[in-house]
């Protein structure tokens, strides 16, 4: 039987191209693995982000799509977006043994950074 193992790649779809990739490489730390003329394929680990232009789908951002990103170091993750220019949340420890936060990008999309946690 076929099985998925795990995320090959998320697309969101943004008005600013440019200003989006910007956000995720000088921000979060992805790499530019390609670009095309309407798409630009970013990438940390394993995980693929590509960015589309087309605009957010119709439903706001925030409530269309909710992604989740693996950090080594949550509250220094915290501390480097921290800047009073991003939608951010402070981190917090889950009672299912995750200590997360929550950035919104510039065009709304929300991300919930998290390491696991003993206990």
């Amino acid at each position: 039987m076929a099985m998925i193992t795990g995320l090959h790649s998320v697309s969101i779809f943004v008005a600013d191209v440019p200003a989006t990739v910007a956000f995720y490489v000088d921000r979060l730390g992805f790499d530019v693995e390609e670009r095309t003329e309407r798409m630009t394929m970013l990438r940390t680990g394993d995980l693929r982000l590509l960015v589309h232009i087309g605009g957010p789908p119709s439903a706001p951002p925030d409530l269309a799509l909710h992604l989740h990103l693996w950090v080594d170091g949550v509250d220094e993750m915290y501390e480097q977006l921290r800047d009073g220019e991003l939608e951010i949340e402070e981190p917090v420890d889950r009672p299912w043994g995750l200590r997360t936060f929550h950035v919104h990008d510039p065009n709304g999309y929300v991300w919930e950074l998290m390491e696991e946690i003993d206990g």
